[in-house]
């Protein structure tokens, strides 16, 4: 694999933001780009859509996989430097678009709306993909940041053969990031009105139904006002099983990873060992 430090300096997309949906179709860069050898896939959803993914392997045999969720803003390209941090800790990958983003099935995305309950199914369908075509990986874990955070927790939770989950700046519940981006941003944002609590908000999932979960680590940005620590607080305590908190020093949410990749990179080899 080649050198990835001075390409992805370019590519940093990593500060986008963690409360609005801005989907891209087109793809800035492809793995490949940076030497990273890649496939395609295609996976069905129960209602009929076809969500776009990349598998990466191991570069060296692992039972170990990882199922990547964006933000929701850009797509999935924006994650190929995460996917590069799972494979150095030994780890196959697989990152995905949502419906109506990347080359996944056109779906209507309004921009106003923080998420849509049908990624869900999205997310439901590569893990039954993963449970299906990658069986030989025992060991299914789950990584998420901002939107797609607090969509790892509440599938995850759900999902037994998931081990642990990896949350960058989650939402607790829909409702109160709601009202948050509006007291923060002044930012009105529209959220789902028919959904399942216990499937898509971490804070009624890790409280009922988490008790499969062997570990959750929640990463939070010391200076961030939108996944603030008694967010993070409040989770931990609501929990049933293992959690434990990374705060980044002089963070803001947006700038988790970017602040400081090698620590960054610490905490999530110590967490996934």
């Amino acid at each position: 694999m080649k050198t990835l430090t001075s390409l992805f300096t370019l590519l940093l997309l990593t500060t986008t933001a963690l409360f609005a949906l801005k989907p891209e179709k087109e793809y800035k860069v492809l793995p490949d780009e940076f030497g990273i050898t890649y496939e395609k896939l295609t996976i069905p959803t129960k209602d009929n859509m076809h969500i776009a993914a990349w598998f990466f392997k191991a570069a060296t045999e692992s039972k170990k996989i990882v199922i990547i969720s964006h933000s929701g803003d850009g797509n999935m390209s924006n994650m190929i430097e995460m996917a590069s941090q799972f494979i150095t800790l030994g780890y196959n990958v697989i990152t995905y678009d949502y419906r109506g983003y990347g080359e996944s099935s056109e779906f209507k995305i309004n921009n106003n709306f923080y998420m849509y309950a049908q990624f869900e199914k999205d997310l439901n369908a590569v893990l039954d993909y993963t449970r299906k075509f990658y069986s030989k990986y025992r060991q299914v874990d789950l990584y998420g940041k901002g939107m797609g955070a607090g969509l790892s927790i509440g599938v995850g939770c759900n999902r037994p053969e998931v081990n642990k989950i990896i949350a960058d700046s989650p939402y607790n519940t829909l409702e109160s990031m709601q009202k948050r981006l509006k007291e923060v941003q002044n930012l009105d944002v529209i959220i789902p009105l028919a959904f399942d609590k216990f499937l898509i908000e971490p804070e009624y999932a890790v409280a009922e139904r988490g008790k499969n979960v062997a570990g959750i680590l929640l990463i939070w940005g010391e200076k961030d006002e939108i996944c603030a620590q008694k967010d993070i607080r409040l989770l931990r305590k609501l929990a049933k099983c293992p959690t434990e908190d990374y705060k980044v020093i002089g963070a803001t949410g947006e700038n988790n990873f970017s602040i400081n990749k090698a620590k960054y990179l610490e905490e999530l080899k110590k967490f996934t060992k």
